[in-house]
Formats: C-alpha cells, sequence, structure tokens
C-alpha cells in the first residue's frame, strides 16, 4: 500500500484560487483595451454651435429690448475660457418703468469639448468681484411652459450676494441653469457628471445666468422664470447643437 504525500504547493492549487488566477488573468488582458477605451470616452468630442450666441435673434425674445451689448475684457474672456458668450442688459417692455424687475442683465456662456471640463459659477466669481453670500444658495426647479413636456422643469440654482464695501451694502441676486447635452442641471458637479459620462462621446454645456439690479431674491426668481421661458426655447432651437443626434450618427459608425 502507497501513502501519497500532499506537497504545499499543491494544497494552494484549489478551485477558488484557480477562479482567482482566471479572473486576475482576464483583467491583465482587458486592463489596456479597456483603459484605451476609457481614455478616448473621458476626451470628449466638440459639438459646434448651430450658430453663435452673439447672432441671437433679438426679436425672438420679445417682450424683451436689447438695451446694450457688453463685451468683456480681453483678460477676462481668456479667465473665463471661451469666446462664445453675450452679456446683455434687456428691458422687459411689457412691466412698468418703475417695476424692479424692468431691467435685466442675461450672461450666456457655451464651452464644449474636451475633458474634465469644470464650468465657472457665481458662486465664486462673485467672491473676486467684492461681494460675499447674503444667505445659503439654495436649488430649486422653475416650470417654465414653453419646454414643456421636454423639460417639465428646470433645475436653477439662487445665490443672493451682497457687496462687502462699508458704503455699498448692496445686494444682488443671481439666478443660473445649465443646459448640459440636451438636458439641465443647476449645480457644477452635476454638468461634471453629465459631461465625463463614458457612455457618451460628446459633450457641450452653456450657462444661462440672469440678474435683476435692485430686485429682491423673490422678486428675481420671479423674473428669471419669465426670462428663461423666453431665451431658453430660442438657445435650444437656433443655437444649441442636437446632442441625441451627434451621438447616434458618431455610434452608427463604429
Amino acid at each position: 500500500m502507497t501513502t501519497s504525500i500532499e506537497t504545499p504547493s499543491a494544497r494552494l492549487i484549489t478551485k477558488p484560487f484557480l477562479v482567482a488566477v482566471i479572473i486576475l488573468g482576464a483583467a491583465a488582458v482587458l486592463a489596456g483595451p479597456v483603459g484605451s477605451w476609457l481614455q478616448f470616452r473621458l476626451e470628449k468630442l466638440q459639438l459646434a454651435l448651430i450658430k453663435p450666441l452673439a447672432a441671437m435673434n433679438v426679436d425672438a425674445i420679445y417682450p424683451y429690448r436689447l438695451m446694450d451689448r457688453q463685451m468683456l475684457e480681453p483678460s477676462v474672456v481668456e479667465a473665463l475660457g471661451t469666446t462664445e458668450y453675450i452679456h446683455w442688459t434687456l428691458e422687459d417692455t411689457n412691466v412698468a418703468k418703475s417695476d424692479p424687475l424692468r431691467r435685466a442683465t442675461l450672461f450666456v456662456t457655451y464651452y464644449t469639448g474636451g475633458r474634465d471640463l469644470v464650468p465657472h459659477v457665481p458662486d465664486e466669481c462673485m467672491l473676486g468681484a467684492g461681494y460675499q453670500p447674503a444667505q445659503a444658495h439654495e436649488n430649486t426647479n422653475l416650470r417654465l411652459s414653453a419646454l414643456i413636456p421636454e423639460h417639465p422643469t428646470v433645475p436653477v440654482r439662487v445665490c443672493t450676494f451682497v457687496r462687502t464695501a462699508i458704503h455699498n451694502r448692496t445686494k444682488m441676486t443671481v439666478v443660473y441653469s445649465f443646459a448640459v447635452n440636451g438636458t439641465f442641471a443647476a449645480t457644477r458637479n452635476n454638468v461634471r457628471l453629465l459631461t465625463a459620462d463614458p457612455r457618451n462621446t460628446h459633450a457641450y454645456f452653456s450657462k444661462v445666468e440672469v440678474s435683476f439690479p435692485g430686485a429682491t431674491r423673490e422678486q428675481s426668481v420671479l423674473g428669471a422664470q419669465k426670462l428663461l421661458d423666453t431665451v431658453l426655447p430660442v438657445l435650444l432651437r437656433d443655437h444649441y447643437p442636437d446632442f441625441e443626434k451627434a451621438e447616434q450618427a458618431t455610434n452608427e459608425k463604429t
């Protein structure tokens, strides 16, 4: 009668051990292709605007009248990171001249392509302009009748600031939202999540920011609802690219 002697190496070669080896081997083989695929998907392709923001048809945003087109300083444009912007002063011709919502500021920017896109937000930019938060910033949803049913509500961020100068403690409320890859977001983190989605090959976002000098926070939200209900449909129809169409065309090629 012979007796088999189990060596230490034989004791190691168990079924779970073999499964682990197979998984690690497969992971090593796939690491290169998967890494390359993720690298490609993180580097987003550009989507050009249908037409420049500055070419917006002013008649299409009636009852608002364009009062002034502000051109930013080259250093500001460089810091902004895009030449696609409009910074307009508008007048709502349907309200009384004494109404605090009569005069509005519309600031729209557009970015596309690249990777790890980081939007500029008033939460930080206003601090450098001599303001500080007057109260906690708030995320809310606005119901815009012109965008229903595709977008029943649009998320916005409401920020109220006060100037830090001792003799000029004026308050100002800024309301903004981001159009991102055919949808909307209210925060920078949500924009980054949407633009970095590895399932997509393209990426764009556009910040639409409005404010009303002299208006309260509550008045500013009401004014933003009306102005965004007028401006966003024009941007979606005449300026922003068709994200889904671009993605479909790319997928059909691969």
